[in-house]
């Protein structure tokens, strides 16, 4: 029954036009941004978590602004009403912690993920942080060696999590790992993914409603998928991409599902003889069944970032830049397999984005002001039928935005900031 449902939604569907928004100002209004700004330190990286209830988890980095520049990991919580709670430092002293990621379950008990450099070792750290604010102890969730790089993390509805992360080993080859990491603070094996690899990307990961993940990586010249079960069942190693020429190569999986685990690997294809770089898709069932293979993007936009994101009925939105930055763009595949129309939603870099329970989403991206010379904090709005609203600025100064959103749309977006001195974290929600 299930597969049924999951080839319904992945049939066929053609390439359609593009369309471009205007900007509208009198968008749904954000609050005014609150600005989390430590003095003497620099802020970076932001990360964001929304629990069901609309509580939510801010990670970042910070660095010290004078010698010996020290390195820390903050998170703060902030409730459903936007009251703030303190910042709490979660990583060790000693080391150089990046690129955080936040996952919540159902009741707003979070894993917070990172890579680290201590003491002539590159390793993947995880740490819990209750709905209350009680910080766990933090745990290291890859092998003393190799080195570990981009850590990515998942999470169910009743708090059990799956952390990934990219290992380095001393041949020069990378290699995509797995490791749980239970509600009850306890860790499975690492899992090595591959069997064979040569220059694997970071992995990705998507857990659906049952615990049920699917996790998605590229490897130079094939993009690979498997899912795994709530009960430790790995599928099979699939290949999501076409063959290409040996001199081509694939970039940047990414992965969503549904409720049911019916999921998408969404994934750049780029050809060496025109240096142009399009998106691809390919469904993927349940069971780790291959489904419809998809090109969304025009061979024209030459594409340097994009993200995926799925409702829990499977209809799944994809936004990507353009390495010119002259254009951001975005498109729907609806649970029925039908392919929107390519939207142009701006100019910028760097999209981010989500989608709530019955299939409206938000993105937001780095856009650039009328002179071409701040960047801004754009946003807008896609409907569960597909329609994309018009695009409004959230700060008139920001870069990296990132967000979540609640089961029925509430958003939090959080960006990097230049103030006179330091950089520091904004904060902003919205309907």
């Amino acid at each position: 029954m299930v597969l049924r449902r999951w080839l319904s939604r992945f049939v066929a569907a053609s390439v359609a036009s593009v369309m471009v928004l205007a900007a509208d100002p009198a968008f749904a209004a954000y609050s005014s941004p609150v600005t989390i700004l430590s003095s003497a330190w620099n802020a970076a990286s932001p990360a964001v978590g929304v629990d069901r209830e609309g509580d939510t988890l801010l990670a970042w980095t910070e660095v010290s602004t004078s010698y010996p520049y020290t390195y820390r990991l903050l998170v703060r919580q902030r409730s459903r009403t936007g009251v703030f709670g303190s910042t709490k430092v979660i990583s060790p002293s000693g080391q150089v912690p990046k690129a955080p990621r936040v996952a919540l379950d159902d009741d707003g008990d979070a894993v917070v993920v990172w890579q680290a450099y201590s003491k002539d070792t590159y390793r993947i750290y995880a740490r819990r942080v209750s709905r209350t604010g009680v910080l766990g102890p933090v745990l290291v969730m890859s092998a003393a060696t190799p080195k570990a790089f981009l850590a990515d993390v998942a999470i169910d509805s009743d708090g059990d999590a799956l952390v990934v992360w990219n290992e380095w080993r001393s041949d020069g080859t990378t290699w995509p790992m797995v490791r749980r990491f239970r509600r009850d603070g306890t860790t499975g094996p690492i899992t090595q993914l591959s069997k064979t690899a040569r220059n694997a990307e970071a992995p990705t990961v998507a857990i659906d409603r049952q615990g049920d993940a699917l996790i998605g990586w590229a490897d130079d010249n094939a993009v690979y998928a498997r899912t795994l079960s709530s009960t430790g069942v790995y599928s099979a190693v699939r290949t999501a991409s076409p063959a290409l020429s040996p001199i081509d190569r694939y970039f940047g999986a990414r992965v969503a599902v549904d409720r049911y685990g019916n999921g998408i690997v969404v994934f750049r294809r780029w050809e060496a003889a025109t240096g142009n770089s399009t998106v691809w898709s390919r469904g993927m069932s349940p069971v780790g069944d291959l489904g419809t293979l998809r090109t969304l993007s025009p061979s024209t936009h030459k594409v340097s970032n994009h993200v995926v994101a799925s409702d829990l009925e499977g209809d799944v939105v994809i936004a990507w830049d353009r390495t010119d930055a002259t254009g951001l763009h975005a498109r729907r595949i609806a649970r029925t397999g039908t392919v929107g129309s390519i939207v142009q939603l701006g100019n910028g870099r760097q999209p981010n984005l989500a989608v709530d329970d019955d299939g409206d989403g938000v993105v937001v991206w780095q856009g650039r002001n009328s002179a071409n010379t701040v960047n801004t904090v754009q946003t807008i709005r896609v409907s569960r039928g597909g329609t994309f609203g018009s695009a409004a600025t959230i700060s008139a100064n920001g870069e990296a935005p990132r967000l979540d959103v609640t089961p029925t749309g509430g958003v939090v977006v959080a960006w990097e900031r230049m103030f006179t001195v330091t950089r520091g974290i904004q904060v902003a929600s919205g309907p």
